[in-house]
């Protein structure tokens, strides 16, 4: 998240002229990044996952993910409104630099193998 994020800082620094082509390649990437993070953590979650609860957990994740969009939305137009655009973007990226910190100083970055947790679905 941290290393392929890094590309998302082109978006508030795109300005008219030779630097909207920012905006193009920090988008681009974002989209990279995104497929690339969306892999990894759909294969992580499912390997670790018990089989038999595989769809609660999907359906939980989705939810938590698929429903705060609305809410970012409603204030991305806040800030938006209120700070400007350039401003929330910035806050924005931020915020996703937030959540990689988060991941990164996570248990989950030390470990290495999935041998305890598939030993525990076949019990």
């Amino acid at each position: 998240m941290l290393v392929f994020g890094l590309p998302q800082l082109l978006i508030p620094l795109a300005a008219p002229g030779w630097r909207v082509a920012a905006f193009a390649v920090g988008m681009a990437a974002s989209s990279f990044s995104a497929v690339v993070y969306n892999v990894a953590q759909v294969s992580y979650r499912q390997a670790i996952c018990p089989p038999r609860l595989l769809g609660r957990m999907n359906a939980a994740i989705r939810w938590v993910v698929w429903g705060t969009i609305p809410l970012g939305a409603l204030l991305g137009g806040v800030f938006g409104t209120l700070a400007g655009v350039r401003a929330t973007l910035w806050i924005a990226y931020a915020g996703s630099w937030a959540a990689g910190w988060w991941v990164f100083f996570s248990p989950l970055r030390r470990q290495r193998d999935l041998e305890d947790t598939a030993a525990q679905k076949t019990a």
